[in-house]
């Protein structure tokens, strides 16, 4: 499953290092309703999932998120 979490953090990330997982969503990436639906459909498409954006922004970190759609993918 941490491939999974690591592949999520690449696609937040934009291909940046990510320090942790506990890197914010919202204050410290930005992301917001505007700008999410870029990286929900980059997760979608290499994991075949339905993420929306509304549960892409319920969470607040990295790490949330790549447990999400590890859960989601096993």
């Amino acid at each position: 499953m941490s491939g999974v979490k690591g592949v999520v953090r690449t696609i937040i990330m934009d291909k940046s290092a990510a320090p942790n997982d506990n890197i914010t969503l919202g204050p410290q990436l930005g992301y917001d309703a505007a700008n999410s639906q870029v990286a929900v459909d980059a997760i979608n498409a290499q994991f075949g999932t339905n993420v929306t954006v509304s549960e892409f922004l319920s969470f607040q970190n990295i790490g949330e998120v790549g447990d999400y759609v590890a859960t989601l993918v096993s």
